[in-house]
């Protein structure tokens, strides 16, 4: 008899010890560019329409908490957003505990478009350091990921596995050139673990919070489709 296919999060382990911890790390931008900051603000005031309240903070860091509800249980949420650029400390090992002991953790970065990820300059330090947490001993038995990056399916699943291996690591991944200004899907994958949601829900409305890619000049013409969608992911082996 063959396996039956996973369809949702491992919400058994996502939900721990009834809390869901996440991380969202936006940016560092290419030096010029200042998107990161208004991405920033926006994810900020999105998380606090969505119920959270901030409990602490400094330059370059918050955090927020919010309780609900899961299969009778109260569950704790806790996320921290953090603005790469204006963090005060040392962002590596920050990103190093981040990788280790968070349930949720979402990276959004330019990535060098379309190098591949062990590669970029613009996230060599991140790289480093997953390279480094994914072999510790006490890491997350199971993790859930969203890499907010252009064309993250193409060029960064199979990196991304090198790193963490099949198992106990799912992925939300991006299928096409994205706009790096839009925060909004992951407020609704936030929202929609919060509910229990299994996976084809859960993009199908991060997809309608999105709203259709833009085409870009590598675009290949039988590609460039109104009725495509950005978002995708790829599931661990358990």
């Amino acid at each position: 008899m063959s396996p039956i296919t996973r369809t949702a999060p491992r919400y058994e382990m996502l939900f721990s010890n009834v809390e869901f911890n996440g991380t969202l790390l936006i940016g560092p931008d290419p030096l010029g560019a200042d998107f990161d900051y208004r991405v920033f603000l926006e994810a900020r005031r999105i998380l606090r329409m969505i119920g959270f309240r901030m409990i602490g903070g400094k330059r370059g860091f918050e955090e927020y908490q919010k309780d609900f509800t899961y299969d009778n249980k109260n569950i704790k949420a806790r996320i921290r957003l953090v603005l790469g650029r204006n963090y005060v400390g040392n962002l590596q090992e920050f990103w190093r505990e981040t990788l280790a002991h968070e349930d949720f953790i979402y990276l959004k970065t330019h990535a060098g478009y379309g190098r591949h990820l062990s590669l970029s300059d613009d996230v060599r330090y991140f790289t480093d350091a997953m390279k480094e947490g994914f072999v510790l001993p006490d890491r997350k038995p199971y993790q859930l990921y969203y890499l907010d990056c252009c064309k993250s399916e193409m060029y960064y699943k199979d990196a991304f596995r090198s790193f963490v291996g099949s198992d106990g690591v799912d992925l939300i991944l991006h299928k096409w050139f994205c706009d790096y200004k839009i925060i909004g899907p992951v407020m609704v994958l936030i929202r929609e673990l919060m509910e229990g949601s299994d996976f084809e829900t859960i993009v199908s409305k991060m997809n309608d919070e999105y709203g259709i890619p833009h085409f870009d000049v590598e675009d290949d013409p039988e590609d460039m489709r109104l009725d495509r969608k950005m978002v995708t992911y790829s599931l661990s082996d358990s």
